[in-house]
């Protein structure tokens, strides 16, 4: 049996910016023929996921978000004592099951083995990661094509089956969300300022 919870609230929030477009202007919605504030999901996933409460509630069962990982997959490797060449290439490899990754430094100040998207990663993939980074380093091999599709697992950290995980660099679809956020819009008329 499939059970749905639905919970409505109003939140009163005082005066503030509490989302922003690119341009830092508030971001609005056009509703029942008048502008409105309104605040994208991304954004109240966001503050759930950094909240206290949030991390108290979930402790270990929570994934982390990096752009970092091939970064923090060389320096595991060279602290076990792999050569820096080997190090990143292995890194490459094991970084690109997450994302596509940057070879070099790049004009916004992105790190060569940097994915280009933020990625989530559950704790038992980061155990999986940890546990190929000890292997290849004693055997003193590449990770094989087979070692690097375990890595990318249906992951079991709550945050991940809550919110869902989108790649977009990647072909094959993204994990559905266990609940939905639509964007939250005021509910009295507003207007840009001028300035």
């Amino acid at each position: 049996m499939t059970q749905f919870i639905q919970l409505h609230a109003l939140v009163s929030y005082p005066p503030s910016n509490l989302n922003r477009d690119d341009l830092g202007r508030p971001k609005t919605a056009i509703m029942g023929g008048a502008n409105r504030l309104r605040i994208s999901s991304q954004s109240l996933k966001r503050a759930w996921r950094t909240s206290e409460l949030f991390e108290s509630a979930l402790g270990e069962h929570k994934g982390i978000r990096t752009k970092r990982i091939g970064i923090e997959i060389k320096n595991a490797l060279i602290a076990q004592g792999v050569e820096e060449k080997n190090a990143f290439e292995w890194a490459a490899l094991m970084a690109a099951c997450f994302g596509k990754v940057k070879t070099k430094k790049d004009k916004e100040g992105g790190e060569p083995l940097e994915i280009e998207q933020l990625a989530h990663i559950a704790p038992e993939e980061q155990r999986l990661i940890d546990a190929l980074v000890t292997k290849l380093a004693t055997e003193k091999r590449a990770p094989e094509e087979a070692e690097l599709t375990l890595l990318r697992q249906k992951p079991k950290a709550v945050d991940i089956a809550l919110f869902g995980r989108m790649l977009a660099s990647s072909l094959k679809p993204g994990l559905q969300c266990g609940s939905r956020r639509p964007s939250r819009t005021c509910y009295h008329r507003t207007c840009g300022q001028s300035r």
